[in-house]
This record gives C-alpha cells, sequence and structure tokens, in this order.
C-alpha cells in the first residue's frame, strides 16, 4: 500500500492508503501499485480509480493536471475532480456546442484560442462518455 493525495482547487478530494491507482495520462493509461518507480507526468481528462484494500474501488472523472509519483506516496493534482455521477451533462453539452462553434471560425482566432478551445472540447467530450453520453 501507499499513501495517496488527490487535490483540485476545491481542496483535497481523496487521501488515503491505497492499493493502486489507474489514470490516463498524456502517456496513456497508467497504473500505479506500491513501490512504482518515480514519476512525474501529466494528467488527461478521463477517470480516476482507486482500489483500497478490502472496500470497493472508487472512481472520479478528473480533467488536466499532473501526478508526482515517489514511492510510498503518490499526488494528483488536477484542475477537476467529482465522482463521475456528478457531471453535469447539460453543462459538458453547452460548453461542448460552444468550442465547437467557435473552432469553425479558427482564421480568426489566435494559436492560443485554438489551443484553449480544443481542450474545452476534448475535456467535455471525455466528461459525458464518462457520463454514458453518446456524442458521435
Amino acid at each position: 500500500m501507499y499513501q495517496l493525495e488527490v487535490v483540485s482547487p476545491q481542496g483535497i478530494i481523496f487521501e488515503g492508503d491505497v492499493e493502486q491507482t489507474v489514470i490516463n495520462t498524456s502517456d496513456g493509461e497508467i497504473g500505479i501499485l506500491e513501490n512504482h518507480m518515480l514519476l512525474l507526468t501529466n494528467v488527461v481528462p478521463g477517470k480516476l480509480r482507486i482500489e483500497r484494500p478490502e472496500k470497493e474501488a472508487v472512481e472520479f472523472a478528473v480533467t488536466y493536471g499532473t501526478i508526482d509519483v515517489r514511492g510510498d506516496r503518490v499526488i494528483v493534482l488536477v484542475e477537476e475532480a467529482f465522482p463521475i455521477d456528478e457531471i453535469d451533462t447539460e453543462r459538458e453539452k453547452k460548453i461542448l456546442e460552444e468550442a465547437k462553434a467557435k473552432l469553425e471560425h479558427r482564421e480568426t482566432l489566435s494559436l492560443e484560442e485554438i489551443e484553449q478551445l480544443e481542450r474545452l472540447r476534448e475535456r467535455a467530450e471525455i466528461l459525458l462518455e464518462l457520463a454514458g453520453v453518446k456524442i458521435r
């Protein structure tokens, strides 16, 4: 087991001893067990699965951030984290529609604006998929 801490700007989302953490990173989905090699990488929107000893696994929807693995301690810092069943699908649909509409006029946008809108689009699509909403 190792100590896991999941933190967002809203505060500590989870803190405790775990057997395994599964999370999406910019390099793909990874599973972290006790004595995992040192790692610092980017988190991308997706599911965070926390497996605890003799308890049911806990799952959260997370957005962008970082994960820092240091042997017996893992820290996940993310912009947003919340239970999957608390995803506000109407809000996410609106964010997705607005991002797509603005991206249709790329020629009027800066590269920074395009990147930000692409991140919003990706975030909304993944959160809607986690909530079971078909978007494609």
